[in-house]
């Protein structure tokens, strides 16, 4: 028994040696410091490319050939810290070869002593983090950029099965990254595992920390952080000092992080930022992006965007309860392919219904929520408008992107600035050979009374978006913007010029499970009666049923409108969608 004690007594500390380091060995660096972790080499990294950008080139008595090379590199390397947090993807994958250089060459960083800084050899001593970026790597070299999509689908992250309770969002746990990890099991070569570590490097000093990965990630929506938990102003430390058993919050604002993947919001509830410098060093970079002004206490709300086009709000205390930003990015990849925007039952018809009102060259609103797919709706239609044409597009900010989409149309984009406001772009449009106005959204009373003003004589075609629910509160806020804008007196007069100039209004929504549809689809008829107008859903989304059904025909009206416009005698293979007088049910096929 003795005996047993005395093993204990020796055994017992050597197992929790073996704990703290599974290699037995002491954490030292090429110089033989001890405890030599990430932190010091996050350091080390840092007072190495700070000595690179600010070092004197002249001073080394070079030749003039590798002066000017150096210092080419130099000027080089600083542009890459400035803009690879702005979403230039270019820049970011030059800091990170780097450091790559710098762990190899500087820190002799080897595929022995790699796992003291991510231990790679210890799975169950890495975070989850640390899997989940060590998954990604494995993952990028098949599918690249778009990674995070294939993941989620894999490991069922975007099933919501995290999800704690039926009306909280979905959330990605902890323990659901490290069961995907243990059954991935990615063993890794060192190059993929420096890859990891450079990542975590530059996220950790240049680039969007803990996001960083989503925020590059094509495949997401759109990525959000310090929304929810608790915030400083809530939370009282002094309280938690003097009463020990008051409970610690789940977690802090800065210690949440969202992404919107297919529409479907989505916590990643193993990320953090850590500590609130973190955060904030992450907000007060993101959107300078062509930005002239910086977040401080007299703008603590501001908009932009990244050099990819994502749309960025930055905010910050007082006005915020902490620091905060919302990226949203519009996708251009998949612009041309409505199908994967229409998808449910009879989409191809509904898809057919909208190349039918295009290409007639029919002024119409995308209305709905935000977020809603109104402006990746908006791109897909413009592939049906008639390539002939010119197409002049106004906006507050670049968001549509449509000259990437299609190069080879005539496409003149313009973003409001300084004193040169989206009214502005507008009317200017009239004197730029326009075709096609586009307004990204109509948002003042102003810019709506301009685009009325536009769509009567500016242009063969005049479409915008909007977020109102109802037809009818769509016309009424064009018809009021005429009144207060335009001096029109008579709200009678103003209503009809609303009712002549727009033709449909398209409603798109995107619930909380993910789903992308259109609403409805509703013509706009002018009446000479007294309510100038009548409305007649074409179209109408079944929820139940998860498909689209058509409640009654296009109007004569209309009809005799895209007759003229496509210069067609007989509509053939549009005849199903005038029919007279039909209603409920969907509009049978042609015998």
């Amino acid at each position: 028994m003795v005996w047993i004690v005395i093993i204990l007594f020796f055994l017992i500390p050597a197992i929790l040696l073996l704990i703290t380091d599974p290699t037995g060995k002491k954490h030292t660096d090429k110089d033989g410091r001890d405890n030599f972790g990430m932190n010091e080499l996050l350091d080390e990294c840092r007072i190495y490319i700070n000595d690179s950008v600010c070092r004197d080139y002249s001073e080394l008595y070079l030749n003039r050939e590798e002066t000017l090379k150096r210092e080419k590199q130099q000027a080089r390397l600083k542009t890459a810290i400035r803009e690879a947090c702005l979403g230039d993807a270019g820049d970011r994958e030059y800091l990170k070869e780097y450091i790559k250089d710098f762990l190899q060459k500087k820190m002799k960083v080897t595929s022995e002593n790699i796992n003291r800084f991510i231990r790679f050899n210890a799975p169950y001593m890495m975070s989850a983090q640390d899997k989940f970026e060590h998954m990604y790597e494995c993952y990028s070299e098949k599918y690249g950029n778009r990674s995070f999509a294939v993941m989620a689908r894999d490991f069922g992250w975007a099933e919501g099965t995290g999800q704690v309770q039926k009306d909280t969002p979905y959330c990605i746990t902890e323990k659901e990254v490290e069961k995907a990890y243990d059954d991935m099991r990615p063993g890794g070569s060192f190059t993929e595992r420096l890859e990891v570590l450079a990542q975590r490097i530059y996220q950790r000093l240049y680039g969007h920390d803990c996001a960083d990965i989503l925020i590059m990630d094509e495949s997401v929506d759109g990525v959000s952080a310090g929304v929810g938990g608790r915030s400083r102003v809530e939370y009282d430390y002094m309280k938690e000092l003097n009463d020990e058993r008051r409970e610690k919050p789940q977690s802090m604002n800065y210690e949440t992080v969202y992404c919107v993947l297919h529409g479907k919001l989505i916590r990643m509830g193993f990320l953090s930022f850590e500590k609130e410098e973190n955060l904030k060093r992450v907000v007060k970079n993101i959107y300078r992006y062509n930005i002239r002004t910086n977040l401080s206490r007299k703008n603590p709300v501001i908009h932009g965007t990244l050099k990819n086009g994502s749309r960025i709000v930055a905010a910050r205390p007082p006005v915020s309860d902490g620091w905060v930003f919302y990226l949203r990015k519009f996708k251009s990849s998949d612009a041309r392919r409505i199908d994967t925007l229409i998808t449910h039952k009879n989409g191809d018809t509904v898809i057919e219904l909208l190349k039918l009102i295009t290409g007639g060259e029919l002024n119409f609103c995308i209305s709905g929520p935000m977020g809603g797919g109104k402006t990746t709706l908006l791109k897909s239609l413009v592939g049906f408008m008639n390539p002939k044409y010119t197409i002049r597009v106004a906006e507050s900010s670049f968001e549509l992107n449509l000259n990437n989409v299609y190069p080879e149309r005539n496409i003149h984009m313009m973003q409001e600035r300084g004193d040169f406001t989206i009214y502005d772009i507008i009317t200017g449009t009239k004197k730029m050979d326009t075709d096609i106005l586009i307004v990204g959204e109509v948002n003042e009373p102003k810019i709506a009374g301009a685009y009325v003003q536009v769509a009567q004589s500016g242009s063969r075609m005049a479409v915008t978006t909007l977020h109102h629910e109802t037809t009818d509160k769509l016309i009424e806020y064009l018809r009021n913007a005429l009144v207060s804008e335009l001096g029109i007196n008579d709200v009678r007069i103003a209503e009809k010029q609303v009712v002549d100039i727009l033709n449909f209004d398209i409603h798109m929504v995107h619930d909380v499970d993910g789903n992308f549809y259109i609403e409805r689809i509703t013509e706009i008829i002018p009446e000479t009666t007294d309510n100038m107008y009548r409305l007649s859903d074409i179209v109408r989304f079944d929820k139940d049923n998860m498909e689209y059904r058509f409640c009654t025909g296009i109007s004569e009206h209309t009809r005799e409108k895209i007759i003229e416009k496509t210069g067609m005698a007989r509509i053939n293979d549009w005849d199903r969608f005038f029919l007279k007088d039909h209603t409920g049910g969907e509009i049978p096929d042609e015998e």
